[in-house]
């Protein structure tokens, strides 16, 4: 089946473990999650969504850890209405030393890192007019300019992911090891309803993570409800 492949690049990525509450601590290798939220950022369409097939690391697993100030609080909707009526009464959250509304956290991340992201949309209504050739042909036209909707990222805004086209004799990393359970990716259901997080039993081989739903997900019933979330804005 026909796909789409892009690379993503960084100086620094943390995909955080959820078991670790308030220090992050990253995932050895990036989640589908984590994948299909920077496809979502190049091309993002109410009509479909992205299965994340593989994930290919093209550079050696290393680890920083940095001190960094995370700011608590969160703007109302409203206030941020106020802001575009009147720019000028705009008071943006202080990160700095002395702020009250930050607090020192250490992070455990990924440094230097390069992957490759293989992709396939999953329409939900496919017609004559709406196939996944469409949307793929839309996808690379978009990385081939260097166009996205938002500024995609590796886990944390502050750690600005570089994508582009996979580049010619670029290989994965020559490295196996079981990286245990790993979040495959998020039900989000209507308003009301709790979100249902997914794992899966995660193992790198050869550099290559297989994140197919059939291969991951061991419940039909799970599988089903995750390609089925339409992530609709």
């Amino acid at each position: 089946m026909a796909s789409v492949r892009v690379r993503v690049s960084g100086e620094f990525a943390c995909f955080s473990r959820p078991e670790c509450k308030v220090e992050r601590l990253s995932y050895e290798v990036m989640t589908p999650s984590a994948a299909r939220g920077i496809l979502d950022a190049i091309c993002w369409k109410p009509e479909m969504r992205w299965h994340v097939r593989r994930i290919e690391v093209l550079r050696p697993i290393r680890f920083i850890s940095l001190k960094r100030n995370e700011v608590q609080d969160k703007v109302a909707p409203r206030t941020v209405s106020g802001w575009m009526k009147n720019p000028t009464e705009y008071q943006p959250f202080l990160a700095g030393a002395g702020s009250d509304t930050a607090t020192p956290r250490t992070t455990v991340a990924l440094r230097n890192v390069a992957y490759v992201i293989e992709a396939v949309p999953i329409v939900f209504s496919p017609s004559t007019e709406n196939t996944p050739i469409k949307y793929m042909a839309m996808f690379n036209r978009r990385v081939e300019k260097g166009q996205c909707h938002v500024q995609p990222c590796l886990g944390c805004r502050e750690f600005a992911a570089h994508f582009e086209v996979p580049r010619d004799g670029e290989r994965p990393i020559d490295e196996t090891r079981d990286l245990g359970v790993m979040l495959y990716d998020i039900v989000f259901r209507q308003p009301g309803d709790k979100n249902r997080p997914l794992f899966f039993q995660a193992r790198l081989e050869h550099g290559v993570l297989n994140t197919d739903a059939d291969a991951a997900l061991t419940d039909e019933q799970e599988r089903k409800e995750v390609l089925a979330c339409s992530y609709k804005r």
